[in-house]
């Protein structure tokens, strides 16, 4: 389950640096088994979202520094045949459906 990993570490960096417990750029991609070049993808895409995250030395932290922060939710269920038929957006396969949503606020 490939992409719900990769749900559970977005929301870990999430959670982190809303704590401004990251540590250093090696100790956060560490804390999460990913190379610091996968860390700055997702950093990345953060801020491509218009969320500005800066990088103190002093503390040794990233932190959320516009006043906007990231909150991701998700839901799996296993759905039937037949109600997959009704669904018309989506990603469906063996009878999973999941719809992902990022919410900037």
């Amino acid at each position: 389950m490939n992409a719900i990993n990769q749900l559970e570490r977005i929301q870990r960096i999430i959670k982190l640096i809303k704590l401004e417990k990251t540590g250093t750029p090696e100790e956060f991609a560490n804390s999460l088994q990913i190379g610091k070049r996968r860390l700055y993808e997702h950093l990345d895409d953060f801020r491509e979202m218009g969320v500005q995250i800066d990088y103190s030395k002093l503390r040794n932290t990233y932190y959320f520094s516009n006043g906007h922060e990231l909150e991701l939710s998700y839901s799996l269920k296993v759905i039937s045949k037949e109600k997959t038929k009704e669904i018309f957006g989506g990603f469906s396969r063996f009878n999973i459906q999941s719809a992902f949503f990022m919410h900037c606020t």
